[in-house]
């Protein structure tokens, strides 16, 4: 359960990180992100429902075979994510949306793609 926790946690953070989350600046260098409602921390209601499975394959560097699992899946998921929708916009000759991928963003490539042809 404490794994599965983990790669949930990490997998949520993910998500944030490729459709949420962004630190602004200013021409000046000032950080525009006052507070959490400028750089969204992902709850419940914005969390996907994970359907995650393992494969069990102990470290033979540790004397009982652990592993960290928490960094995981944070590391490529974002990755992932935003390839997923690259994949589903590529019909449209969309090559590259900037993290994070904002809704607005993803509408603004779709009408500028559709108007191109």
């Amino acid at each position: 359960m404490i794994v599965e926790g983990q790669i949930h946690g990490g997998l949520t953070e993910g998500f944030a990180i490729a459709f949420m989350q962004e630190i602004a600046y200013d021409a000046e260098g000032n950080n525009l992100n006052t507070n959490f409602t400028d750089y969204l921390v992902p709850t419940a209601l914005e969390t996907p429902e994970w359907e995650t499975d393992s494969t069990v394959t102990p470290s033979p560097h540790h004397p009982i075979g652990a592993k960290g699992v928490g960094e995981s899946p944070n590391v490529g998921s974002p990755a992932a994510f935003v390839n997923a929708v690259m994949d589903a916009l590529s019909p449209l000759g969309i090559k590259n949306i900037d993290m994070p991928l904002y809704r607005e963003k993803v509408w603004r490539a779709i009408r500028d793609a559709e108007a191109k042809t």
